[in-house]
């Protein structure tokens, strides 16, 4: 190839071209015998994209490397000038590897959320995230805003892969007001990327950071509130977030929505590897016990970001101990203080949240629907217009 890094345009722009698609993703795809698509790998060793001809057969779904030069394309015996025509040719006369004859019947499209590079423009950096770097971006045909997760590897990186991908996964199924908007993943050729709802107010924890003390009680109230929608939301679907914390709640026109899905599971229960649990500032008790996340895990994890979203100057919970102190301290029975200036009614819900019995804590669509009368109480309070003025 002219670069020997890059696919020919002609071959990406196929209608059933997936770019890196992981196997799992794809086998989903192929559902009938002679369903067919074409994907990549990136090769260290040879420093090219490796092309694939996936297909489903009678006896399973093989994967075949077509051989590509800037003049041809090659499978077995049979050859064209490019991918697509030699696609045609083995749809005309089936080629046969190791016994088993390949015909290919049903070509696989890329879905809604498979875009391409070409669908986005980066604009700014905003930052960096578990995996990648985070920057502002633009959708192409709709003028959108969005922000474009760019994964930190050169294609080489697996596990890396996997991780962007098990976000995808889960974000492409939900739809919600507190949910941060996913608009697709792009595969088509290196960088890989996640293309997701742009937050002009950034996170919750920068808030707060940012805003201390000149950030309301009313504000505090309604993050909280619209934070418990989002979670009762998702375990409306079945799924567990796992990583409920004020890093990842986002602010978009002074809506929160929980973001950062990288530990979320679309299950009911997901045991952990204690031997690496990476929020221990958040677990709930039972889990070091269990080895189990739940959604009544979640909601342990929600008190404690109830008491970070009141907590005034911010601080990380427990910032004066070690991790295994932690750990020791709350299971044992040890909870955060209450925060000054925290309404009785807030505190209340916190302690609730992380109470020891796991059974005992309220449901997310209880705190959703106890969170919008505290904040409607507390709006409506002689005291939030005082406290509104002596803010701006």
């Amino acid at each position: 190839m002219a670069n020997k890094e890059k696919l020919p345009e002609e071959d990406i722009a196929l209608p059933y071209y997936h770019g890196a698609l992981m196997n799992q993703d794809a086998d989903q795809l192929l559902v009938n015998e002679g369903d067919y698509m074409l994907t990549m790998k990136m090769s260290q060793e040879l420093n090219k994209m490796q092309l694939f001809l996936a297909i489903r057969l009678k006896k399973g779904i093989r994967r075949y490397e077509i051989k590509r030069t800037p003049s041809s394309a090659r499978l077995q015996n049979k050859a064209a000038a490019n991918v697509g025509k030699l696609i045609d040719v083995l749809r005309a006369d089936p080629v046969e590897v190791k016994g088993e004859k390949v015909i290919l019947k049903r070509a696989i499209a890329k879905g809604k959320f498979q875009l391409m590079h070409k669908d986005v423009d980066f604009k700014k950096k905003l930052g960096s995230g578990a995996y990648g770097t985070v920057y502002r971006g633009r959708l192409v045909k709709t003028n959108t805003k969005v922000a474009v997760k760019k994964l930190d590897t050169d294609g080489n990186d697996d596990a890396s892969l996997a991780e962007m991908m098990k976000e995808a996964r889960v974000m492409q199924l939900y739809d919600h007001p507190n949910i941060v908007k996913f608009y697709g993943y792009i595969l088509d050729d290196i960088p890989y990327l996640l293309v997701l709802e742009y937050c002009n107010g950034g996170s919750v924890e920068d808030r707060l950071v940012d805003r201390g003390a000149k950030l309301n009680t009313r504000s505090r109230v309604q993050y909280s509130y619209h934070a418990a929608c989002g979670i009762d939301y998702l375990h409306k679907k079945n799924c567990i977030h796992r990583d409920i914390a004020a890093r990842n709640c986002l602010i978009h026109k002074e809506v929160v929505k929980i973001a950062d899905f990288g530990m979320c599971r679309a299950q009911s229960i997901y045991k952990v590897d204690l031997n690496k649990p990476t929020n221990i500032r958040w677990l709930a008790p039972e889990v070091w016990d269990n080895g189990e996340t739940r959604a009544n895990t979640d909601i342990f994890a929600f008190g404690v970001m109830i008491w970070e979203f009141f907590e005034i100057p911010y601080d990380t919970p427990y910032s004066q101990w070690k991790g295994y102190i932690v750990k020791q301290k709350v299971r044992g029975g040890y909870r955060l203080q209450v925060p000054n200036g925290m309404p009785t009614e807030m505190a209340d819900v916190m302690k609730e949240c992380w109470s020891q019995d796991p059974l005992k804590r309220p449901t997310a669509e209880k705190l959703s629907q106890v969170l919008k009368e505290i904040s409607t109480k507390i709006c409506e309070s002689p005291a939030a217009t005082a406290d509104e003025r002596s803010t701006k």
